[in-house]
C-alpha cells in the first residue's frame, strides 16, 4: 500500500469517525428535546385536567347558588317535575 492511500484510507476513517460522533451528538440532544417534549406534556394533561375540575366545581349548582348570592341575585326554587302516568 503506498502513502497515498494509507493517508487516503486513515482521512477517510477520520470523517466517519467524525461523522458518527456528529450524529451521536445530533440523537443526543433529540432524545433530551423528546424526553423535555414528554414531561412538558405531562404537565400540561395535570394542568387541564385541574381546569377541567375547577369547572366542573365552579358549574355545580352549589356553586352557581354562591356567585348568585354574592352577586345579590334571587335564585327560583326549581319547579317539580311533572309526572306522567304511565300508559297500559
Amino acid at each position: 500500500m503506498t502513502t497515498s492511500r494509507m493517508v487516503g484510507v486513515l482521512v477517510a476513517l477520520a470523517l466517519v469517525g467524525i461523522a458518527v460522533v456528529a450524529i451521536r451528538v445530533d440523537q443526543s440532544r433529540a432524545t433530551q428535546r423528546i424526553q423535555k417534549l414528554q414531561f412538558e406534556h405531562t404537565d400540561l394533561k395535570r394542568e387541564i385536567w385541574t381546569q377541567e375540575v375547577e369547572i366542573a366545581r365552579l358549574r355545580s349548582p352549589q356553586a352557581i347558588r354562591e356567585q348568585a348570592s354574592r352577586l345579590g341575585l334571587e335564585v327560583a326554587p326549581k319547579p317539580p317535575a311533572a309526572v306522567k302516568p304511565a300508559r297500559r
